[in-house]
Protein backbone atom coordinates (compact mmCIF):
# COMPACT_ATOMS: atom_id res chain seq x y z
CA UNK A 1 0.00 0.00 0.00
CA UNK A 2 1.60 3.36 -0.88
CA UNK A 3 2.23 5.57 1.68
CA UNK A 4 -0.42 8.33 0.91
CA UNK A 5 -3.33 5.47 0.85
CA UNK A 6 -2.08 4.55 4.17
CA UNK A 7 -2.45 8.00 5.88
CA UNK A 8 -5.95 8.51 4.17
CA UNK A 9 -7.11 5.01 5.65
CA UNK A 10 -5.57 5.70 9.26
CA UNK A 11 -7.31 9.26 9.50
CA UNK A 12 -10.39 7.75 8.39
CA UNK A 13 -10.25 4.88 11.38
CA UNK A 14 -9.50 7.15 13.70
CA UNK A 15 -12.59 9.93 12.92
CA UNK A 16 -14.75 6.33 13.22
CA UNK A 17 -13.11 5.82 16.63
CA UNK A 18 -12.52 9.69 17.98
CA UNK A 19 -14.50 12.07 16.68
CA UNK A 20 -12.64 14.41 14.07
CA UNK A 21 -13.30 18.19 14.05
CA UNK A 22 -14.13 19.33 10.32
CA UNK A 23 -11.39 21.48 8.79
CA UNK A 24 -11.04 23.26 6.26
CA UNK A 25 -8.79 21.71 3.30
CA UNK A 26 -5.53 23.93 2.21
CA UNK A 27 -5.71 25.20 -0.35
CA UNK A 28 -2.19 25.47 -2.39
CA UNK A 29 -0.24 28.96 -2.33
CA UNK A 30 2.14 29.98 -4.64
CA UNK A 31 4.70 31.28 -2.37
CA UNK A 32 6.26 27.86 -1.27
CA UNK A 33 8.11 25.76 -4.16
CA UNK A 34 6.42 22.45 -2.62
CA UNK A 35 2.96 21.22 -2.79
CA UNK A 36 1.32 21.85 0.18
CA UNK A 37 0.95 19.00 2.42
CA UNK A 38 -2.47 17.74 3.49
CA UNK A 39 -3.82 17.31 7.08
CA UNK A 40 -3.56 13.58 8.05
CA UNK A 41 -3.99 11.86 11.35
CA UNK A 42 -1.54 11.54 13.50
CA UNK A 43 -0.50 7.36 13.88
CA UNK A 44 -0.83 6.63 17.68
CA UNK A 45 2.50 7.91 19.15
CA UNK A 46 5.51 5.05 20.17
CA UNK A 47 4.97 4.39 23.77
CA UNK A 48 7.87 6.25 25.67
CA UNK A 49 9.68 3.52 28.40
CA UNK A 50 12.14 6.32 29.91
CA UNK A 51 11.87 9.60 32.03
CA UNK A 52 12.04 12.44 29.79
CA UNK A 53 14.54 13.74 32.14
CA UNK A 54 17.72 13.10 31.12
CA UNK A 55 18.17 10.41 34.61
CA UNK A 56 18.72 7.15 35.18
CA UNK A 57 15.63 6.37 37.65
CA UNK A 58 14.33 3.02 38.77
CA UNK A 59 11.38 3.28 40.31
CA UNK A 60 11.10 4.00 44.06
CA UNK A 61 9.28 1.78 46.65
CA UNK A 62 6.89 3.81 47.46
CA UNK A 63 5.93 4.76 43.97
CA UNK A 64 2.36 3.97 43.05
CA UNK A 65 1.15 1.63 41.13
CA UNK A 66 -2.46 0.50 39.77
CA UNK A 67 -4.75 -0.87 42.30
CA UNK A 68 -7.63 -2.77 41.53
CA UNK A 69 -11.37 -0.87 42.06
CA UNK A 70 -12.27 -3.08 45.06
CA UNK A 71 -9.17 -2.98 46.91
CA UNK A 72 -9.25 -0.50 49.75
CA UNK A 73 -5.87 1.68 49.56
CA UNK A 74 -4.83 4.90 52.05
CA UNK A 75 -1.81 7.01 51.66
CA UNK A 76 1.28 5.51 53.62
CA UNK A 77 2.23 6.72 56.80
CA UNK A 78 5.92 7.71 55.60
CA UNK A 79 8.42 10.60 55.45
CA UNK A 80 9.93 12.09 52.40
CA UNK A 81 11.70 9.52 50.79
CA UNK A 82 15.52 9.55 50.35
CA UNK A 83 16.07 8.76 46.85
CA UNK A 84 12.86 10.63 45.04
CA UNK A 85 11.88 11.25 43.12
CA UNK A 86 9.70 14.33 44.89
CA UNK A 87 6.88 16.64 43.56
CA UNK A 88 7.58 20.25 44.58
CA UNK A 89 4.90 23.21 44.53
CA UNK A 90 3.91 26.10 45.94
CA UNK A 91 1.10 27.54 47.30
CA UNK A 92 0.41 31.37 49.11
CA UNK A 93 1.70 29.36 51.98
CA UNK A 94 5.42 28.42 50.90
CA UNK A 95 6.97 25.30 49.06
CA UNK A 96 6.56 21.96 49.94
CA UNK A 97 7.38 18.65 48.78
CA UNK A 98 5.56 15.63 48.56
CA UNK A 99 6.51 11.61 47.21
CA UNK A 100 4.47 9.72 44.45
CA UNK A 101 2.44 7.51 46.63
CA UNK A 102 1.25 11.02 48.53
CA UNK A 103 3.24 10.47 51.45
CA UNK A 104 5.69 12.64 53.04
CA UNK A 105 4.32 15.69 52.61
CA UNK A 106 6.69 18.71 54.11
CA UNK A 107 7.09 22.50 53.75
CA UNK A 108 10.40 23.24 51.85
CA UNK A 109 10.14 27.05 52.64
CA UNK A 110 7.74 28.97 54.29
CA UNK A 111 6.71 32.14 52.57
CA UNK A 112 4.65 33.39 49.61
CA UNK A 113 6.03 33.34 46.41
CA UNK A 114 3.32 35.21 45.23
CA UNK A 115 5.74 38.73 43.98
CA UNK A 116 7.34 36.96 41.64
CA UNK A 117 6.43 38.03 38.37
CA UNK A 118 8.61 35.83 35.63
CA UNK A 119 9.35 32.88 37.91
CA UNK A 120 9.37 30.62 41.96
CA UNK A 121 10.96 27.23 41.66
CA UNK A 122 14.14 26.29 39.33
CA UNK A 123 14.66 22.18 39.68
CA UNK A 124 18.19 20.60 38.80
CA UNK A 125 18.46 17.89 36.48
CA UNK A 126 20.14 15.78 39.48
CA UNK A 127 21.16 15.89 42.58
CA UNK A 128 17.90 16.96 44.38
CA UNK A 129 18.50 20.34 44.01
CA UNK A 130 15.80 23.29 43.69
CA UNK A 131 16.35 27.12 43.32
CA UNK A 132 13.84 29.88 43.52
CA UNK A 133 13.85 34.36 44.56
CA UNK A 134 12.47 35.10 48.29
CA UNK A 135 11.94 38.89 49.50
CA UNK A 136 11.04 42.31 47.28
CA UNK A 137 12.67 44.45 45.71
CA UNK A 138 16.50 45.22 46.64
CA UNK A 139 16.12 42.27 49.67
CA UNK A 140 15.59 40.01 47.08
CA UNK A 141 17.54 37.04 47.52
CA UNK A 142 18.85 33.16 45.67
CA UNK A 143 17.95 30.82 47.88
CA UNK A 144 18.77 26.82 46.67
CA UNK A 145 17.88 24.01 49.05
CA UNK A 146 18.23 20.44 48.87
CA UNK A 147 15.74 17.27 49.43
CA UNK A 148 15.38 15.61 50.91
CA UNK A 149 16.80 17.11 54.12
CA UNK A 150 15.70 20.98 53.12
CA UNK A 151 18.96 21.79 54.12
CA UNK A 152 19.94 25.36 52.90
CA UNK A 153 23.04 25.33 50.59
CA UNK A 154 22.70 29.01 49.25
CA UNK A 155 21.12 32.35 50.31
CA UNK A 156 22.80 34.85 48.21
CA UNK A 157 22.28 38.52 48.45
CA UNK A 158 21.54 39.69 44.95
CA UNK A 159 21.98 43.48 45.79
CA UNK A 160 24.38 43.37 49.13
CA UNK A 161 25.45 47.40 47.95
CA UNK A 162 23.97 49.90 50.10
CA UNK A 163 23.98 52.54 47.22
CA UNK A 164 20.90 53.01 45.38
CA UNK A 165 19.73 50.00 43.21
CA UNK A 166 19.06 51.02 39.30
CA UNK A 167 15.22 49.94 38.76
CA UNK A 168 16.27 48.35 35.65
CA UNK A 169 18.42 45.93 37.73
CA UNK A 170 15.74 45.14 39.74
CA UNK A 171 13.58 44.33 36.79
CA UNK A 172 16.01 42.09 35.02
CA UNK A 173 16.02 39.77 38.17
CA UNK A 174 12.20 39.94 38.89
CA UNK A 175 10.81 40.27 35.65
CA UNK A 176 12.43 38.31 33.55
CA UNK A 177 14.33 34.47 33.40
CA UNK A 178 17.35 35.23 35.86
CA UNK A 179 18.77 32.06 36.71
CA UNK A 180 19.07 28.73 35.60
CA UNK A 181 20.80 24.78 36.75
CA UNK A 182 23.83 23.53 34.40
CA UNK A 183 22.55 20.60 32.41
CA UNK A 184 24.83 18.36 35.01
CA UNK A 185 23.25 19.93 37.80
CA UNK A 186 26.36 21.02 39.38
CA UNK A 187 26.31 24.90 38.94
CA UNK A 188 23.61 27.76 39.09
CA UNK A 189 24.01 30.85 36.43
CA UNK A 190 21.93 33.97 37.64
CA UNK A 191 21.62 37.21 37.52
CA UNK A 192 22.67 39.85 40.55
CA UNK A 193 23.85 43.43 41.18
CA UNK A 194 26.57 41.82 43.84
CA UNK A 195 29.33 44.13 42.78
CA UNK A 196 27.63 47.44 41.32
CA UNK A 197 24.55 48.90 40.19
CA UNK A 198 24.11 46.80 37.55
CA UNK A 199 22.86 43.10 36.92
CA UNK A 200 25.22 41.10 35.97
CA UNK A 201 26.37 37.06 34.97
CA UNK A 202 27.46 35.24 37.84
CA UNK A 203 28.13 31.51 38.51
CA UNK A 204 27.46 29.45 42.01
CA UNK A 205 29.85 26.37 42.22
CA UNK A 206 27.15 23.76 44.27
CA UNK A 207 30.37 21.70 44.88
CA UNK A 208 33.41 24.62 46.12
CA UNK A 209 30.03 26.95 47.19
CA UNK A 210 32.18 29.69 45.05
CA UNK A 211 30.52 32.91 43.38
CA UNK A 212 32.29 33.63 40.17
CA UNK A 213 31.27 37.31 38.40
CA UNK A 214 31.74 36.01 34.42
CA UNK A 215 30.58 39.44 33.43
CA UNK A 216 31.24 43.26 34.10
CA UNK A 217 29.27 46.16 31.65
CA UNK A 218 27.01 48.70 31.94
CA UNK A 219 23.95 47.01 30.52
CA UNK A 220 21.38 45.13 32.61
CA UNK A 221 21.94 41.40 31.78
CA UNK A 222 18.82 38.68 31.83
CA UNK A 223 18.45 35.27 30.42
CA UNK A 224 20.80 32.83 30.45
CA UNK A 225 20.94 30.04 28.85
CA UNK A 226 22.81 26.77 29.16
CA UNK A 227 24.07 24.72 25.79
CA UNK A 228 23.14 21.20 25.91
CA UNK A 229 26.31 19.91 26.86
CA UNK A 230 27.15 22.62 29.52
CA UNK A 231 30.06 24.64 27.45
CA UNK A 232 28.33 27.75 26.64
CA UNK A 233 26.20 30.33 29.14
CA UNK A 234 24.03 32.39 26.37
CA UNK A 235 22.49 35.65 27.88
CA UNK A 236 20.89 39.08 26.46
CA UNK A 237 21.35 42.60 27.68
CA UNK A 238 19.38 46.30 27.71
CA UNK A 239 19.41 49.17 28.50
CA UNK A 240 15.95 49.44 29.55
CA UNK A 241 13.10 47.45 29.58
CA UNK A 242 10.69 50.11 28.28
CA UNK A 243 7.00 50.28 29.37
CA UNK A 244 5.44 47.98 26.57
CA UNK A 245 6.92 48.97 23.12
CA UNK A 246 9.87 47.22 23.24
CA UNK A 247 13.03 47.05 25.46
CA UNK A 248 15.72 48.97 24.51
CA UNK A 249 18.53 45.84 23.44
CA UNK A 250 22.27 46.27 23.75
CA UNK A 251 23.92 42.89 22.83
CA UNK A 252 23.39 39.27 22.73
CA UNK A 253 26.85 37.27 24.38
CA UNK A 254 27.93 33.98 25.20
CA UNK A 255 30.12 33.16 28.37
CA UNK A 256 32.84 29.88 27.31
CA UNK A 257 32.77 28.34 30.47
CA UNK A 258 36.30 26.62 30.47
CA UNK A 259 37.71 29.70 30.12
CA UNK A 260 35.15 32.31 31.05
CA UNK A 261 35.93 34.43 28.03
CA UNK A 262 32.86 36.40 27.15
CA UNK A 263 32.04 36.38 23.34
CA UNK A 264 30.41 38.87 22.09
CA UNK A 265 27.56 37.68 19.90
CA UNK A 266 25.87 39.95 17.81
CA UNK A 267 23.93 43.43 17.90
CA UNK A 268 19.91 43.22 18.43
CA UNK A 269 19.64 46.63 17.54
CA UNK A 270 16.41 47.27 16.30
CA UNK A 271 14.48 44.26 18.21
CA UNK A 272 12.10 45.10 21.14
CA UNK A 273 13.12 41.92 22.60
CA UNK A 274 15.30 38.86 21.75
CA UNK A 275 14.12 35.26 23.42
CA UNK A 276 15.66 32.18 23.25
CA UNK A 277 13.55 29.11 22.85
CA UNK A 278 15.89 25.92 22.33
CA UNK A 279 19.18 24.27 20.86
CA UNK A 280 19.48 22.41 17.58
CA UNK A 281 23.11 21.25 18.50
CA UNK A 282 25.38 22.08 21.24
CA UNK A 283 26.83 25.16 19.35
CA UNK A 284 23.74 26.23 17.86
CA UNK A 285 20.72 28.08 19.12
CA UNK A 286 17.18 29.04 18.34
CA UNK A 287 16.10 32.91 18.73
CA UNK A 288 13.60 35.14 17.79
CA UNK A 289 12.85 38.89 17.96
CA UNK A 290 9.93 40.87 18.69
CA UNK A 291 8.29 44.73 17.66
CA UNK A 292 5.73 46.79 18.58
CA UNK A 293 3.46 46.33 15.42
CA UNK A 294 3.39 42.68 15.54
CA UNK A 295 5.16 41.19 18.08
CA UNK A 296 7.05 38.04 17.38
CA UNK A 297 8.80 37.15 14.85
CA UNK A 298 11.63 36.32 12.60
CA UNK A 299 12.89 32.61 14.15
CA UNK A 300 16.53 32.20 13.48
CA UNK A 301 19.28 29.29 14.23
CA UNK A 302 22.69 31.16 15.33
CA UNK A 303 26.03 29.31 15.73
CA UNK A 304 27.98 30.67 18.42
CA UNK A 305 31.29 29.22 16.86
CA UNK A 306 31.16 30.21 13.50
CA UNK A 307 28.56 33.32 13.81
CA UNK A 308 26.57 31.53 11.04
CA UNK A 309 22.64 32.59 10.97
CA UNK A 310 20.59 30.56 9.57
CA UNK A 311 16.73 32.19 9.00
CA UNK A 312 13.64 29.77 9.48
CA UNK A 313 10.82 31.65 9.81
CA UNK A 314 11.09 35.25 9.02
CA UNK A 315 7.42 36.71 9.30
CA UNK A 316 5.53 37.28 12.43
CA UNK A 317 4.00 34.69 14.46
CA UNK A 318 1.31 34.29 17.41
CA UNK A 319 3.26 31.83 19.70
CA UNK A 320 5.72 28.99 18.99
CA UNK A 321 7.05 25.98 20.91
CA UNK A 322 10.53 24.31 20.21
CA UNK A 323 11.32 19.81 19.89
CA UNK A 324 14.12 19.62 21.85
CA UNK A 325 15.56 16.90 19.67
CA UNK A 326 16.36 20.09 17.59
CA UNK A 327 14.01 18.88 15.07
CA UNK A 328 12.13 21.78 14.66
CA UNK A 329 9.32 24.07 15.82
CA UNK A 330 5.40 24.65 15.03
CA UNK A 331 4.21 28.35 15.49
CA UNK A 332 0.96 29.88 15.07
CA UNK A 333 0.27 32.42 12.49
CA UNK A 334 -0.48 36.08 12.83
CA UNK A 335 -3.52 37.55 10.63
CA UNK A 336 -5.10 40.67 9.60
CA UNK A 337 -1.98 43.27 8.72
CA UNK A 338 0.54 40.89 10.30
CA UNK A 339 -0.90 37.76 8.24
CA UNK A 340 2.30 35.54 6.46
CA UNK A 341 2.88 35.48 2.68
CA UNK A 342 1.89 31.75 2.94
CA UNK A 343 -1.71 32.39 4.45
CA UNK A 344 -2.94 32.52 8.04
CA UNK A 345 -2.64 28.71 9.74
CA UNK A 346 -0.73 27.03 11.93
CA UNK A 347 3.21 25.89 10.53
CA UNK A 348 5.78 23.18 11.17
CA UNK A 349 9.33 24.90 11.28
CA UNK A 350 11.78 22.42 10.01
CA UNK A 351 15.37 23.66 12.24
CA UNK A 352 17.43 23.01 9.13
CA UNK A 353 16.59 25.48 7.02
CA UNK A 354 13.92 24.22 5.79
CA UNK A 355 10.81 25.40 3.98
CA UNK A 356 7.87 25.58 6.86
CA UNK A 357 5.07 23.80 6.06
CA UNK A 358 1.52 24.91 6.55
CA UNK A 359 -0.49 21.58 7.69
CA UNK A 360 -3.78 23.86 9.25
CA UNK A 361 -5.64 26.78 8.19
CA UNK A 362 -6.79 27.14 11.62
CA UNK A 363 -4.67 29.43 14.08
CA UNK A 364 -4.52 29.77 18.09
CA UNK A 365 -2.79 31.65 21.26
CA UNK A 366 -0.57 29.19 22.43
CA UNK A 367 1.71 26.26 21.69
CA UNK A 368 3.32 23.90 23.81
CA UNK A 369 6.00 20.95 23.85
CA UNK A 370 5.10 17.80 25.86
CA UNK A 371 7.95 16.21 27.05
CA UNK A 372 6.11 13.18 28.18
CA UNK A 373 4.05 12.38 24.90
CA UNK A 374 7.00 13.94 22.86
CA UNK A 375 4.29 16.21 20.74
CA UNK A 376 3.34 19.49 20.52
CA UNK A 377 0.48 20.51 22.12
CA UNK A 378 -2.16 23.37 20.26
CA UNK A 379 -4.92 25.14 21.39
CA UNK A 380 -7.79 27.38 19.57
CA UNK A 381 -8.90 30.44 20.98
CA UNK A 382 -10.30 30.89 23.69
CA UNK A 383 -9.94 26.88 24.47
CA UNK A 384 -11.79 26.25 21.83
CA UNK A 385 -10.00 23.17 20.53
CA UNK A 386 -6.55 21.48 20.75
CA UNK A 387 -4.67 19.24 19.06
CA UNK A 388 -1.49 17.31 19.51
CA UNK A 389 0.85 17.52 16.79
CA UNK A 390 4.34 15.20 15.71
CA UNK A 391 7.08 16.76 14.50
CA UNK A 392 6.29 16.19 10.36
CA UNK A 393 2.77 18.55 11.17
CA UNK A 394 0.72 15.29 11.13
CA UNK A 395 -2.06 16.23 14.10
CA UNK A 396 -4.91 14.89 16.21
CA UNK A 397 -8.24 16.58 17.45
CA UNK A 398 -8.19 15.69 20.85
CA UNK A 399 -11.19 15.10 23.07
CA UNK A 400 -11.48 18.10 25.25
CA UNK A 401 -13.91 18.31 27.99
CA UNK A 402 -16.19 21.61 27.50
CA UNK A 403 -14.95 22.87 31.03
CA UNK A 404 -11.44 21.92 30.98
CA UNK A 405 -9.38 25.28 30.22
CA UNK A 406 -5.61 24.84 30.41
CA UNK A 407 -3.17 22.03 28.32
CA UNK A 408 -3.60 18.49 29.53
CA UNK A 409 -0.86 16.87 31.56
CA UNK A 410 0.12 13.68 29.91
CA UNK A 411 1.20 10.34 31.08
CA UNK A 412 4.45 8.93 30.71
CA UNK A 413 4.36 5.22 28.67
CA UNK A 414 0.53 5.74 28.55
CA UNK A 415 -0.20 8.80 27.05
CA UNK A 416 -3.11 9.36 29.00
CA UNK A 417 -4.57 12.93 29.97
CA UNK A 418 -5.28 14.43 33.03
CA UNK A 419 -7.67 18.10 31.93
CA UNK A 420 -7.91 19.98 34.87
CA UNK A 421 -10.47 23.25 35.10
CA UNK A 422 -13.75 23.07 37.27
CA UNK A 423 -13.44 19.29 37.57
CA UNK A 424 -11.03 16.75 36.83
CA UNK A 425 -11.13 14.76 33.67
CA UNK A 426 -8.63 11.71 32.31
CA UNK A 427 -8.86 10.20 29.10
CA UNK A 428 -6.45 8.54 26.59
CA UNK A 429 -4.91 10.84 23.80
CA UNK A 430 -6.72 8.94 21.21
CA UNK A 431 -10.45 8.64 22.70
CA UNK A 432 -13.11 6.79 21.48
CA UNK A 433 -17.03 6.68 22.03
CA UNK A 434 -15.83 3.24 23.88
CA UNK A 435 -13.16 4.91 25.68
CA UNK A 436 -14.14 8.42 25.90
CA UNK A 437 -12.60 10.72 28.62
CA UNK A 438 -14.58 10.66 32.20
CA UNK A 439 -14.59 13.10 35.12
CA UNK A 440 -12.68 12.27 38.39
CA UNK A 441 -13.28 14.77 40.44
CA UNK A 442 -16.07 17.59 40.58
CA UNK A 443 -14.38 20.97 42.14
CA UNK A 444 -11.75 23.48 40.49
CA UNK A 445 -8.53 21.97 40.16
CA UNK A 446 -5.37 24.29 39.77
CA UNK A 447 -2.16 22.28 39.10
CA UNK A 448 -2.20 18.73 38.41
CA UNK A 449 0.55 16.26 37.61
CA UNK A 450 1.40 12.42 36.08
CA UNK A 451 3.49 10.38 38.75
CA UNK A 452 7.02 10.00 36.84
CA UNK A 453 5.73 6.27 35.99
CA UNK A 454 2.14 7.33 34.75
CA UNK A 455 0.69 5.03 37.48
CA UNK A 456 -1.47 7.88 39.35
CA UNK A 457 -1.91 11.80 39.12
CA UNK A 458 -1.45 14.23 42.44
CA UNK A 459 -3.62 17.55 42.27
CA UNK A 460 -4.46 21.05 43.68
CA UNK A 461 -8.02 21.46 43.95
CA UNK A 462 -9.82 24.65 46.17
CA UNK A 463 -10.27 21.34 48.69
CA UNK A 464 -6.66 20.36 49.34
CA UNK A 465 -4.03 18.03 48.09
CA UNK A 466 -5.15 14.86 46.65
CA UNK A 467 -4.17 11.57 44.89
CA UNK A 468 -5.65 9.44 42.52
CA UNK A 469 -4.40 5.74 40.99
CA UNK A 470 -5.12 3.85 38.32
CA UNK A 471 -7.38 2.31 36.95
CA UNK A 472 -10.33 3.72 39.23
CA UNK A 473 -8.83 7.27 40.19
CA UNK A 474 -10.89 7.41 43.10
CA UNK A 475 -9.21 10.29 45.02
CA UNK A 476 -7.69 10.17 48.26
CA UNK A 477 -7.15 13.13 50.33
CA UNK A 478 -3.92 13.91 51.14
CA UNK A 479 -4.16 17.07 53.04
CA UNK A 480 -6.96 19.71 53.06
CA UNK A 481 -4.74 22.47 54.95
CA UNK A 482 -3.49 24.11 51.42
CA UNK A 483 -4.86 27.00 50.25
CA UNK A 484 -5.07 27.59 46.77
CA UNK A 485 -2.10 27.46 44.99
CA UNK A 486 0.36 28.44 42.08
CA UNK A 487 1.30 26.85 38.72
CA UNK A 488 4.74 26.81 40.27
CA UNK A 489 5.40 22.70 39.70
CA UNK A 490 7.96 20.78 39.31
CA UNK A 491 9.61 16.64 39.47
CA UNK A 492 12.55 16.68 41.51
CA UNK A 493 14.89 13.57 41.12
Amino acid sequence: MKESNFLILTFVILCLTAGCRTITPLSSFESEPTATPTSTALPKPAIQETPTKPVSMSPTPTEPTPTKTEEKWEIPDSPLSEGGPWWVFSTVQGIFAVNPDGSGLSQVYQGSLDSLQSQSIVTSPYGGFLAFLSGTGRDVELKVVKLPEFSSVAEIELFPQEEETDVEALRAILEQPSFSFSPDGKQIAFMGGIDGPTSDLYLYDLDSQEITRLTDGPSQAYQPVWSLDGRYIVHTGVSTFGTGAGMNMTGVWAVRTEDMEVLDLYNPSGSGSERIIGWVNNQTFVVYSWDAVCGSKEVRAFNIETNEVTDLWGESFRAIAFDPSGSGAVLTSNDGICEPAGGTGMYHVPADGGQPQRFLDDTGPLVVWSPEAKLFLASGNFGSWFIAVDNHGQYIDLDKPAEANVFPAVATGSNDLAWSGKSLWIGPLLGSIENPTREIFSGAVHTVTWTPNGGAVLFLSDSGLYLALKPDYTPYLISEELEASSENSGWVY
